[in-house]
């Protein structure tokens, strides 16, 4: 139970804190900011708000914002419940707390109102809970929703199952565009009862009119929910007898997250049966300590978690303060200018040149390393007051059952160095996302930044398959799978699995049916993989990210040739205005498997193209190309030019370093008329 006492920590440390209990909100229906839940609440989804005066009486309604949570009082059946019917004690949906509903569900009203009606004759009781009771035994409030234009009904009264013909107008807002469709006989079919109603009480003097944060309700609820429960036992978490939980909250990952972690009321089955005659004799957790743990995980996934499908990844220190998670890009930050130029104080030349392509240096890697040092140095600032750190990973086994994958507790050094380490290992040019930006036609070679690439590129790369549109597509349990059997390797600072290093590259050499920032995104993330393996298991063999012109290798050698031909061939297709394959990356798998008689094919196919250079600059750059292609030449050892085998990844590291430069180079040498691709 280790990480149930991390979590039941971490909200004792972190409830405390009012920027977390209640974190300023966005405005104008920005993304709000999660809030670590009470006990005995849940968070909802809600879709009107209902305005009320102190004595109970109908004042205003509105629709909410789409998409937005709210805090709510909730029972232990009601923050459980998946189908049954257990109320909410004062928000939930229509079909709850309207008396007058007719509809799609059937009414539940008597249940709701039986429930408040005891919280409101108790000495528990609050005046907000009160005037909402006492507005809802009117039975008006499907009657003032529809005078307020909330809801839709149709000329008899009887509430509409789809959009009216003025609610489907162009930026025209209504409850159907926040409800989910029901596919019933063929037909997508509304059911406005499932809209769920939160009450502002307006009172003298109140400062707070809102009950989702009205702190003296929420207490006021948590006081009553206690007193009604009767069962004390051991709760096996902390070893003391307290009031025990029966059902355990969900909405764990995400809303309406059905997955619960702790279950034992299958008594049909074999959940406990066989080894137990009751639930209570496999596990006791206390109500509030399952509730604060639960309110924990729930707030830490929200605030700072990684989401695949229904895999979750968290990291988290106990006192709340944000760690970085070791499936994210959480290098991104740094600006990718930094990492080409040196830290020496900028000269009027060098601002002069800021604005010039920016080429590659030599030590690229030292660069990066330096930028990177002083990225963890900033997360160890941030955090020099935490001790250690936990990593846990969910996911679903079932519709209703969560599994924990992966648990880990390190102190903040060891975690901090691992990441640093998975970062500088792996670290490679890779794409950067150019959103909302369209690339020139004919420029293949995107902007390059140098990161580590996170768990789900590399899923990608080894298990994604060609779409007709040219793009990756990858199986979702694949996904999640190569995320789960990487974790280990980034937390731990282990090698990597050899077989994921020969995927990737084995992929990466069947590309030519990939738009062309897919492919450079492939072979970067095949470079990275390969790069990172070396560093963990052959230490002695380390590869910078920029070209290396002396390494000798065979492989590396052959890769640089490869670039260099393809690059030939691409310049004389922008030339001839065309937009297709080169043969160079059709050939690409055959030439590692074959390097020397496939090289002899290229070096005769690409002759036709260099008729095609002309003019004063381009014949200066096919010249420069040729020179390199004598060199790289020159550099061979007999034996290994001829030689059959095939070549290792090694071979995309010369390959990727050759064409970076190679465009790089071109960008810096074309004139303005001419440069129309972005830099490195």
């Amino acid at each position: 139970m280790s990480w149930m006492q991390k979590l039941f920590e971490t909200y004792e440390a972190c409830s405390l804190e009012s920027d977390y209990t209640s974190p300023p909100q966005a405005e104008d229906g920005g993304k709000e900011a999660p809030a670590l839940m009470p006990v005995s609440h849940t968070s909802q989804q809600a879709h009107i708000c209902v305005t009320l005066n102190s004595e109970g009486n109908f004042q205003r309604a509105e629709l909410l914002p789409p998409k937005t949570q709210y805090v709510i009082p909730a029972t232990e059946d009601s923050a459980g419940r998946t189908s049954g019917d257990a109320p909410h004690p004062l928000c939930d949906k229509i079909h709850y707390c309207a008396k007058d509903y007719v509809g799609g569900k059937k009414n539940l009203y008597a249940l709701y109102s039986a429930q408040l009606q005891a919280w409101c004759e108790s000495p528990q009781a609050h005046p907000k809970a009160q005037a909402v009771y006492c507005y809802v035994s009117k039975g008006t409030l499907v009657h003032d929703l529809l005078d307020c234009g909330i809801l839709r009904a149709d000329a008899s009264g009887i509430l509409l199952t789809a959009p009216a013909q003025e609610d489907k107008e162009a930026g025209k807002d209504s409850i159907f565009k926040r409800l989910k469709a029901k596919e019933i006989n063929g037909e997508s079919m509304y059911d406005q009862g499932e809209a769920l109603v939160v009450w502002n009480v307006v009172e003298p003097d109140a400062i707070e009119s809102r009950t989702w944060k009205d702190d003296s309700l929420q207490q006021a609820w948590m006081a009553y929910d206690v007193a009604q429960m009767q069962l004390r036992d051991l709760c096996m978490m902390q070893g003391v007898k307290s009031l025990i939980a029966q059902k355990h909250p969900r909405n764990i990952r995400c809303p309406g997250d059905g997955a619960k972690l702790i279950s034992s009321n299958d008594a049909a089955n074999f959940t406990y049966r066989g080894r137990f005659e009751k639930p209570e004799q496999a596990c006791t957790v206390g109500y509030q300590t399952s509730h604060k743990i639960h309110n924990a995980l729930r707030w830490l996934i929200a605030r700072q978690g990684y989401l695949n499908g229904k895999q979750a990844v968290v990291a988290w220190a106990v006192s709340g303060a944000r760690v970085p998670n070791p499936c994210e890009d959480f290098l991104l930050d740094i600006n990718d200018e930094d990492l080409m130029r040196d830290d020496a104080p900028a000269s009027s030349e060098a601002v002069a040149a800021s604005a010039q392509p920016k080429t590659p240096p030599p030590n690229m890697g030292l660069v990066f390393a330096q930028r990177l040092r002083k990225a963890m140095a900033g997360y160890k600032a941030d955090l020099k007051d935490v001790d250690g750190i936990a990593i846990m990973a969910l996911d679903a086994i079932g519709k209703g059952r969560l599994s924990v994958t992966f648990y880990r507790e390190q102190m903040l050094e060891q975690y901090l160095g691992n990441l640093e380490k998975w970062q500088k290992d792996f670290s490679w040019l890779l794409p950067v996302p150019t959103k909302g930006k369209k690339r020139t036609v004919g420029k293949p070679w995107p902007r390059l930044k140098a990161f580590a690439p996170t768990p789900d590129a590399i899923g990608r790369v080894a298990f994604g398959r060609c779409k007709d549109t040219g793009l990756l597509s990858v199986d979702k349990k694949e996904r999640m799978g190569i995320v789960e059997r990487l974790l280990p390797f980034i937390v731990d600072g282990s090698p990597i699995p050899y077989d994921i290093v020969e995927v990737c590259f084995r992929r990466a050499l069947k590309n030519e049916n990939l738009k062309s920032e897919e492919r450079v995104f492939v072979i970067s993330v095949a470079c990275a993989v390969y790069k990172g393996f070396n560093a963990r298991c052959r230490p002695k063999k380390e590869y910078d990210m920029s070209l290396d012109e002396t390494i000798r290798s065979r492989d590396y050698l052959y890769g640089r040739l490869l670039a260099l031909a393809e690059y030939i061939e691409r310049r004389a297709l922008e030339i001839s205005d065309e937009s297709r394959p080169t043969n160079a990356e059709r050939l690409m798998q055959r030439f590692a498997d074959h390097p020397c008689s496939t090289w002899l094919q290229i070096r005769r196919d690409i002759m036709p193209y260099i008729q095609k250079f002309h003019g004063k600059k381009t014949i200066k750059l096919l010249r420069h190309v040729q020179r390199k292609i004598d060199e790289v030449h020159d550099l061979f050892l007999p034996q290994d030019f001829t030689s059959s085998t095939k070549l290792s990844g090694e071979f995309l590291l010369g390959y990727h370093c050759q064409m970076s430069a190679l465009y790089t180079k071109s960008e810096k040498d074309a004139s303005p008329e001419e440069n129309t691709q972005e830099g490195v």
